[in-house]
Order: C-alpha cells, then sequence, then structure tokens
C-alpha cells in the first residue's frame, strides 16, 4: 500500500491527525493540492514537505544548498530543456546521470535527453523548486569574457 502524504507527515509528527482532517476539508472547495495548502497555512515547511514527498514516491531527496552540482552533468542537457521541465542535471556516475526535478507527476524528456546524451540510466531525485530554479541560473550562467580565468 502507498501512503498518502498527509498520513506520511502524520507519521513524521509533523502534522496531527486533527490537522489532516481539517486540511482535507478546506481542500474540498479548494482546487490545490493537500501540500500547497499546508505550506500556505505555515502548518508544514516546503523542505519538510518535500521529503515526505520523496518518501511518497520512493525517490531520494536531494537538498541543493548542500549539494555539489558536477559541472560537466550541466553540459550535457541544454539549459533550454533544463528550464523548460524545470529540472536539473546533477551528476554523471559510471554511465547514469541524476537529474533533479521538483515534480514527481511532471511529466519530462527522459528518452529526449537519454538521445542527447548518449547516457542510457538517469535517475531522478527531488529538489525544491526555488533551489532548481536558483541552480539553472546559476549553473548555465554565461562566463563573464572580462573576468580573467
Amino acid at each position: 500500500m502507498s501512503w498518502r502524504i498527509g498520513e506520511i507527515l502524520v507519521q513524521k509528527k509533523l502534522l496531527t491527525w486533527d490537522q489532516l482532517q481539517e486540511i482535507l476539508e478546506a481542500q474540498k472547495d479548494s482546487p490545490k493540492l493537500i501540500g500547497e495548502i499546508l505550506v500556505e497555512t505555515g502548518i508544514v515547511n516546503r523542505f519538510f514537505l518535500y521529503q515526505a514527498l520523496a518518501e511518497q514516491y520512493k525517490i531520494r531527496f536531494i537538498d541543493l544548498e548542500r549539494t555539489h552540482i558536477n559541472p560537466k552533468a550541466v553540459e550535457v542537457v541544454p539549459r533550454e530543456i533544463a528550464e523548460r521541465y524545470h529540472l536539473i542535471p546533477i551528476e554523471i556516475r559510471t554511465g547514469k546521470l541524476i537529474i533533479g526535478i521538483s515534480n514527481p507527476l511532471n511529466i519530462w524528456p527522459e528518452s529526449e535527453i537519454r538521445q542527447l546524451t548518449g547516457i542510457v540510466e538517469i535517475q531522478t531525485v527531488l529538489c525544491l523548486p526555488n533551489q532548481i530554479e536558483k541552480a539553472i541560473a546559476e549553473e548555465y550562467a554565461p562566463i563573464d569574457a572580462t573576468q580573467p580565468a
């Protein structure tokens, strides 16, 4: 059985059953996902929500603020693809490309990336959306030609 996000947050003691019931009631009148409501109301921090989402979807969560992004990984995925699909290449290890995504339910161009890079094995990890945006801006930043190397 797959746990739902609310149950995982209760299990981690980030939410009580009563709070979960209140949020589920509020969600009935809203198009928003439960996680969005929890973050907006301040009940759960986005960082902890994403850790729980990673657990729910059985993928790793990576804090990009504490992770070194390998420039060689960034080189193999064009900026246009990273921006369009909101992803960041993080590492290349023994024929495996590790890519950070912000939504485990979004469709992203896995076959296109395989074709572009020649790397068959691609592993996704979950990252905070704002950290992916920051990483794209920093890792794909144009090198200022006026600065000495």
